[in-house]
């Protein structure tokens, strides 16, 4: 299992982590109270919500990736369950 523990740059590089961690994130977002409406509370708002985010929020995601490749190959290409 990979585990990393720092995330500090990766805002800034959305194609270095699983598209679903950014669904975590949208989640997050418009789970709160007060949805920001400005850019800088939007960017306020992500930061934030970054930093809350840990290894088991995307550790599964990771793990995962072998058979989602595994079922990329089988099917050939075509688009696959994930």
């Amino acid at each position: 299992m990979v585990q990393k523990t720092s995330l500090s740059a990766q805002p800034y590089l959305p194609g270095c982590l699983p598209e679903n961690v950014w669904k975590i994130l949208k989640r997050r977002i418009r789970a709160r109270a007060v949805f920001p409406g400005k850019i800088e509370s939007i960017t306020k708002v992500i930061k934030e919500e970054w930093d809350k985010l840990t290894p088991k929020d995307w550790n599964k995601y990771i793990d995962s990736t072998p058979s989602r490749l595994q079922q990329v190959k089988d099917r050939k290409g075509v688009q696959t369950e994930f």
